[in-house]
């Protein structure tokens, strides 16, 4: 193949300190490269004008945007509309918090008030917690399934303007009536944030139901692999965030590497595989310790005898990869069977192939203050299981052998 010849070439330095490119530029990789560069160049300096000027689009710096991001972007948009009549606009960042962050820039102001769900992510609730005082912002917690408490609250604070909520929740697994709290939020001017992390867009789409923004920590089921983090921010507002929200992610420089994008770009490739086999998985399990004699409940939106069963089926096209169950022991109890895992591995994070397990008390929602956590059914006694596409007999046996 012929390539181009340096514009200089006097100096071994010169020769290699540039790039020589192959001269046939159509060549179009079977799987996208990684885009690995700072900035990029531009053909003349009147070029190089009008696209800082916002009158011709190109790529200026990678803490703006890279082909990288840009790709997994327009796919996540694609998976969140998929079959609707919605546009909406992703925006990729380093994290999933970094995807809070920056909605929680964007929205409120100094004065407004959050109201959030009680059972969320620990580092959701640390993180509202601890910046509301340095943002000058109110944060209310409350239960989103009594709808009518919910009324009440946005009646008597007319400074709420972002409701936030996760469902499935984490660690407690209760599902949550998207269109019923989409429809109160707009009642009272206030716009509705929803985690979709443990659903996954296959599994669920928020916007179908008037939610205004979804959140991911795309590090999870989008990835699938434990190999990046990464988070997604979507919103139907196309304008707001391309403009407002797009702005705070380049100031605060929270996008998504490339190295990154490109992990979470083949893990997208085999999501709909993944998450088939995952609720599979987890659906057995969940039966398992349905009937074990040590275990107190099991929370999994697939069991007939859940409380949030039915809304559930509405809402989701299946019911996860995640459960958590209460020993009857308690602490000590969680203790012990921890220790005799082998099988399953012990750590915060969820969403992989493999098996992942977790005490929610101790480890994740460890900075939830204590009061508020067991208020949320977040106890002692909780265990937290992300079921893998692993071969399930062996899942079952190792939590069989931890639970004697």
């Amino acid at each position: 193949m012929k390539t181009k010849k340096p514009k200089h070439s006097a100096g071994v330095a010169s020769v290699t300190a540039q790039d020589v490119l192959p001269e046939n530029t159509t060549i179009i990789p079977h799987s996208a490269p990684i885009y690995t560069t700072s900035t990029y160049l531009y053909e003349s300096p009147e070029k190089a004008q009008r696209v800082f000027e916002g009158k011709e689009e190109a790529f200026i710096y990678s803490r703006w945007s890279h082909p990288n991001a840009e790709l997994v972007e327009r796919k996540l948009e694609l998976l969140e509309t998929f079959g609707l009549n919605v546009k909406a606009k992703a925006l990729v960042f380093s994290s999933g918090m970094g995807a809070i962050g920056t909605l929680f820039q964007s929205v409120l102001k100094p004065g407004d008030a959050i109201l959030a769900q009680g059972n969320i992510y620990g580092t959701s609730v640390d993180y509202f917690n601890h910046y509301s005082a340095a943002f000058k912002t109110e944060v209310i917690y409350a239960d989103f399934a009594n709808l009518n408490q919910l009324e009440t609250i946005l009646r008597q604070k007319k400074n709420i303007k972002l409701l936030y909520a996760e469902t499935p929740s984490n660690p407690t697994l209760n599902c949550y009536n998207l269109k019923a709290l989409s429809g109160l939020a707009h009642r009272y001017k206030a716009k509705l944030a929803v985690d979709n992390t443990f659903a996954s867009p296959y599994l669920q789409q928020p916007l179908k139901f008037g939610v205004d923004f979804v959140v991911h920590s795309a590090t999870k089921y989008l990835n699938g692999h434990g190999t990046g983090l990464s988070g997604f921010l979507v919103g139907r507002d196309v304008k707001f965030m391309g403009k407002e929200v797009w702005k705070i992610r380049k100031l605060n420089g929270t996008i998504c590497s490339p190295f990154d994008a490109w992990l979470l770009n083949i893990g997208m490739k085999t999501l709909s595989l993944r998450m088939d086999k995952h609720c599979t998985n987890a659906m057995a399990v969940a039966k398992f310790l349905e009937q074990h004699t040590a275990v107190a409940t099991v929370n999994y939106l697939g069991l007939k005898n859940h409380s949030d069963h039915a809304l559930a089926k509405r809402q989701m096209k299946n019911f996860g990869g995640v459960l958590s169950f209460e020993l009857k022991g308690g602490y000590k109890a969680c203790l012990k069977f921890l220790k005799k895992i082998k099988f399953c591995q012990l750590t915060a994070s969820l969403g992989t192939i493999d098996t992942l397990i977790q005490h929610p008390a101790s480890m994740s929602h460890y900075f939830v203050p204590k009061q508020q956590r067991e208020t949320f059914g977040i106890t002692d006694g909780l265990i937290r299981l992300s079921v893998g596409i692993e071969d399930v007999q062996d899942v079952i046996a190792d939590l069989e052998q931890a639970l004697r």
